[in-house]
């Protein structure tokens, strides 16, 4: 159900065609949530059933791509999710299942597959860091869009909101991070290698 918004939000700081949007996911919004194309345009046809969003041929486009609006109902549907205060899904964590299930596994795997989570989250750290750094400098596409369709006495807001957002990523990319590294003393303490 959060693609849907996640498109509203985008065609809330510009209209694009599904292109433009599935470039979007792959880029800044691919870090908080992760679509296909083939997710993205049947998802576009059902906001347009809806009503929430329209689209209309470009004329100068050769290809004839739509370029998709938010209407004052999909602005309006947007503005009721994000002011919703909605439970968390329940939680789905992959990397921690397999954990429980390696213990009859080598030593060596197991080391593995910590060393492997490890790496993970340092290299979504840096990616974290570096969109704080070009939100901070103002220097993304998407957030150059909202915030000249925003009033600059909104703009502070704005980036902050986003910086605030990127700060949780990297806190839990670190706070995973300190986890596997102190999963892997403990296993280097209290569980020898195989000779």
């Amino acid at each position: 159900m959060s693609l849907r918004y996640a498109i509203l939000g985008f065609l809330s700081s510009t209209p694009g065609t599904g292109y433009d949007i599935a470039r979007e996911f792959a880029d800044g919004a691919g870090s908080y949530w992760q679509a296909l194309p083939s997710q993205i345009y049947p998802e576009l046809r059902e906001l347009e059933a809806l009503g929430w969003i329209e689209g209309d041929a470009d004329p100068e486009d050769r290809m004839r791509r739509r370029v998709f609006n938010l209407t004052p109902e999909g602005d309006a549907a947007l503005q009721r999710w994000v002011e919703e205060v909605g439970e968390y899904p329940p939680e789905r964590d992959a990397e921690r299942l397999r954990l429980i299930f390696l213990d009859r596994s080598s030593p060596e795997a197991i080391r593995a597959h910590l060393a492997h989570h490890r790496v993970h989250h340092e290299n979504r750290l840096a990616m974290w860091l570096t969109l704080r750094s070009l939100v901070e400098q103002r220097g993304l596409r998407q957030l150059t869009a909202r915030l000249a369709a925003r009033p600059a006495e909104e703009h502070a807001l704005i980036v902050r909101l986003k910086v605030l957002a990127l700060e949780g990523n990297i806190a839990r990319a670190e706070l995973e991070i300190a986890w596997a590294r102190d999963a892997l003393e403990h296993l280097r303490l209290h569980l020898p290698c195989r000779e």
